[in-house]
């Protein structure tokens, strides 16, 4: 049976020097597509067989436009409903990798964009009729008070068509600030719009100013129990109007390496772990974009041989999705490419196998 997958957001054209360079220091660049939704859509069409997607956004058509445009068509991202106009801009967003001591850098020239302009109702949300799931993100929501409201049409229009919705919290102080996003968020949650709520500990004590001591020098099984009182917490603070809440979960051991794992709480009562990696990084942008593909892919039915699942249980799929989404997450730190590699979900259980506890 096919599935479809629909996403609002923004489609990024994302500069980046070759290599490690910085810019100033170098003469070769590289522009890419991305974007928190754009990347969670081109990774989940590719799990399985019968995956369809669907972006809606505005984009400005020129010769980025139509370099972005080309990008997301050669990740299978249908794009009949984006809005072109020749009017606004495209946002941009500038990556220097970090190596060693040196952290990875990400700016952003995105003001006045032509979907942050965009008025509020402008866009044709019937693509959600008949969909099984449907992304968005903060930083959407973040981009401008008419983004914010098109987010809630959105969220509307997949509540009325009976569609789940993800939202990956991806809290951005560059966009917006903490009880800026609090009120707005908290609003859309309070309306029950989100089926689930994708998290990280930061964004749970920066947005939601929910604390439980999480330090990197801890060892995972702590760091596991504390997300597993954070989830709680936001469960109750959030009225049980989120039915599924997932943690991502990063235990950073330097720069380049670390572990990662995710949990979820469903209902309040499921408390359900995952597979856990050892990472290593070579472009680290994209790997939370990555593990809520895999959550969306594990929800709508993808299993670990590749195939979609129309009969497994809630807490199966949320369980498949988590160590999909694990998987994805380890795999594109290693790929310098927000959108690829476009792998199957059996190809990503068969390639990335289980890791032991970091020794410390």
């Amino acid at each position: 049976m096919d599935r479809k997958v629909v996403g609002f957001g923004e489609i990024l054209g994302a500069i980046r020097p070759v290599g490690y360079a910085a810019f100033g220091d170098s003469n070769e660049y590289v522009i890419l597509a991305g974007g928190s939704e754009a990347n969670v859509l081109a990774k989940v069409g590719g799990l399985a067989k019968g995956i369809k997607t669907q972006f809606v956004s505005k984009m400005k058509d020129d010769l980025m436009g139509r370099l972005l445009r080309m990008d997301m068509q050669k990740h299978t991202i249908g794009m009949d409903y984006v809005i072109w106009t020749n009017a606004d801009r495209n946002g941009l967003c500038f990556v220097e990798q970090g190596l060693g001591p040196i952290i990875a850098e990400g700016g952003y020239d995105r003001a006045n964009s032509a979907i942050a302009k965009a008025n509020p109702g402008e866009f044709n949300f019937s693509c959600l009729q008949g969909a099984d799931a449907f992304f968005t993100s903060g930083i959407t929501a973040a981009l401008s008070k008419n983004c914010l409201k098109n987010t809630k049409i959105a969220l509307e229009e997949a509540r009325k068509n009976k569609v789940p919705s993800f939202i990956d919290i991806n809290y951005r102080n560059k966009l917006w600030t903490p009880k800026q996003a609090n009120k707005a968020l908290t609003e859309m949650i309070e309306n029950e719009l989100f089926t689930s709520v994708i998290i990280t500990e930061t964004d749970a004590k920066v947005v939601f100013g929910v604390d439980k001591n999480f330090d990197d020098d801890k060892p995972m099984d702590d760091l596991v129990g504390c997300c597993e009182k954070i989830s709680a917490e936001l469960h109750e603070q959030f009225k049980g109007k989120v039915p599924i809440i997932i943690m991502t979960i990063r235990k950073r051991v330097s720069n380049e390496t670390g572990q990662w794992t995710s949990v979820a709480l469903v209902n309040g009562k499921d408390f359900i772990t995952s597979d856990r990696f050892n990472y290593v990084v070579l472009d680290r942008f994209g790997a939370g974009d990555s593990c809520s593909a895999g959550i969306i892919g594990g929800f709508i039915g993808v299993n670990p041989q590749g195939n979609i699942d129309d009969k497994a249980p809630l807490n199966e799929r949320i369980k498949n999705g988590l160590n999909l989404g694990n998987r994805m997450s380890v795999v594109v730190q290693k790929t310098v490419s927000d959108l690829g590699p476009q792998w199957s979900s059996q190809e990503y259980f068969k390639r990335v196998g289980k890791s032991r506890e970091i020794s410390r």
